[in-house]
């Protein structure tokens, strides 16, 4: 019998990825500049366009404030991901998510094993090791 397990994916810090990732975070920095800007930009313009009705303005710059308040919380945290891999130091492993992978099971198996956690981890976009028998419980260690 095939179950399906979860498999968690790490990469490992190289100067190669670092600066992958350092670029990747400028581009969303930048993104998230440019949509500060339209925004803030199509506020006044319709600030103008809805001057005589003070409720229609004033909900209109409400979701515009929003909008704009919501822009400049990920500009901020951007920034603090930005800081936070400056400090890490190269060959930290980093989770890059998880992946179902296909597990064969047979009568006679040990159920434990078989809930044991894998890895694979990743080292500029090759894998390098695949890891398998560990347990949630090694955190605890």
């Amino acid at each position: 019998m095939k179950l399906i397990r979860t498999v968690v994916v790490k990469q490992i810090l190289t100067k190669k990825r670092k600066e992958h990732l350092l670029q990747k975070l400028e581009e969303e920095e930048t993104q998230y500049e440019k949509e500060l800007e339209q925004l803030t930009f199509q506020l006044h313009k319709n600030q103008k366009t809805h001057q005589g009705n003070q409720e229609r303005s004033r909900k209109v710059r409400q979701s515009y404030k929003e909008e704009i308040r919501q822009r400049e919380e990920k500009i901020r945290s951007v920034q603090f991901k930005r800081h936070q891999l400056h400090k890490l130091q190269l060959g930290s492993e980093l989770k890059d998510g998880t992946i179902q992978s296909l597990c064969e099971v047979k009568t006679g198996d040990v159920w434990d094993n078989i809930l044991t956690q894998s890895e694979i981890i990743i080292k500029d976009g090759i894998i390098h090791e695949i890891r398998e028998g560990r347990n949630d419980d090694d955190k605890l260690v």
